[in-house]
């Protein structure tokens, strides 16, 4: 694809990405779903699906032709036969794969172009990704989705050693001259957004062929009854008022020039255009702004600290005086103490919530074990002791065994994927 001088809404390995070549990839995004063999039942992939799908293959096809990974005409051929789509009684039926390419509007060499970097990426990532996981891997993924434990803890909030804390005015503007990075506003954009869903033939046609004569986004409402949504102030990361989390829209948003609208966006939505109405720098406010924030910040940092003295201290007695209760520890010291109900591995844990570190803890421990370090968390400090676990049931186990592997295979195939997405954005230096 020949690049033109559109908006650059990506950076990857020194080539810009501009809106209509991003187009291409979100066609090619597009027609993957299409294509895979999704259970009816399962089809709920989303416009942000679509869009990172996009981001992904920008990525990949990037390696795999840095990698001079090829696909003989062959191959495109013999993948094209095996598509579900196209077959009539086990054998590919040639009506069938001209139907699909009349309904997409789609040339036949464009489609093979689209499978043949489908294959591309399928042997980037055998080259890359291997994945042979052990019978205790397996077990052990079993193990935390059936055990279940109980446990006992002692809680010092940070909301109660913050009462009384004064901050002296001096020491405010002190902490705030040293820290500023703390309280810098990133810039924001306040954007006008239409969408033209899909369904509406007629008028993507009569707006297609008028795409010259839209020089604001208010044409839209003006000459074709559009409904123009206007956003308040959002950063790059946040989501857009009435179409969610949309990072590739963005970036396309930030990009533009104010008062000037965007290209036609093609998404699983429909087509959307974009327009900037007001921007704002990041800036670090000044003192007075940010004055109370300032003071919150200091007292949540020193009941931090006193909560990881009190917690430490307590450590040390139950080590050194050989405790085995810490419901009795708990009412000498007047701390708050809680038995839970039972949970598992990815469960919600009452009072200390969703933590996949904390459950790794519990589930290493012995019954009526104490774990020897204050737990710092978002509420408050913890110590944690372990009441109850379950056993393995090992015939179930034994049942359910291939099902577990089929599933860890999957997982850990997925994490070997977007670990080498992780070191080819590194690699290409890509900006979204």
């Amino acid at each position: 694809m020949k690049e033109k001088n559109q908006n650059v809404v990506a950076k990857v390995g020194g080539r810009s990405i501009t809106v209509e070549d991003m187009r291409y990839y979100v066609t090619m995004a597009q027609l993957s779903f299409a294509l895979l063999d999704i259970p009816e039942k399962e089809k709920k992939i989303t416009k942000q699906d679509v869009i990172q799908t996009a981001l992904d293959d920008i990525l990949l096809l990037w390696k795999a032709n840095k990698d001079r990974i090829k696909v003989s005409d062959s191959e495109v051929i013999a993948s094209i036969k095996q598509i579900k789509f196209f077959l009539k009684d086990g054998k590919f039926e040639v009506e069938s794969y001209r139907r699909l390419l009349r309904q997409m509007r789609m040339e036949p060499q464009i489609f093979e172009e689209y499978i043949r970097n489908f294959l591309k990426i399928e042997k980037l990532y055998k080259k890359y990704i291997r994945i042979n996981p052990s019978e205790s891997d397996v077990k052990k993924l079993y193990r935390k989705d059936t055990q279940k434990a109980k446990i006992s803890y002692i809680f010092i909030p940070y909301d109660k050693l913050k009462e009384g804390i004064k901050i002296p005015e001096n020491e405010l503007e002190k902490f705030y001259q040293k820290n500023k990075s703390i309280f810098k506003e990133e810039p924001k954009i306040k954007i006008k957004y239409a969408v033209i869903v899909n369904d509406d033939k007629e008028k993507l046609a009569l707006i297609r062929n008028n795409l010259n004569n839209l020089k604001v986004i208010d044409d839209l409402k003006d000459k074709f009854s559009i409904d123009v949504k206007e956003t308040a102030f959002i950063g790059k990361k946040d989501p857009i008022e009435g179409l969610g989390w949309q990072p590739a829209i963005n970036n396309i948003a930030f990009s533009l020039k104010l008062k000037k609208i965007s290209p036609m966006l093609e998404t699983s939505i429909g087509y959307i255009f974009l327009e900037k109405e007001e921007e704002k720098n990041a800036f670090t406010p000044d003192f007075a702004e940010v004055k109370n924030k300032v003071e919150e910040t200091i007292k949540d940092n020193l009941a931090k600290e006193k909560a990881k003295v009190l917690a430490e201290k307590l450590a040390s007695r139950i080590e050194n005086e050989n405790i085995k209760n810490i419901r009795k520890l708990a009412e000498q010291e007047n701390c708050d103490f809680k038995d839970t109900d039972e949970f598992k591995y990815y469960d919600y844990i009452e009072g200390l919530g969703l933590n996949e570190k904390v459950s790794k803890i519990v589930f290493s421990l012995k019954k009526e074990q104490i774990y020897p370090y204050p737990l710092l968390l978002g509420k408050g400090a913890y110590i944690i002791q372990l009441k109850d676990i379950s056993s393995i049931d090992e015939k179930d186990f034994i049942a359910k065994k291939d099902e577990y592997l089929a599933r860890l295979k999957q997982s850990l195939e997925l994490m070997q994927k977007l670990r080498l997405l992780s070191q080819i954005k590194k690699e290409s230096n890509a900006r979204f």
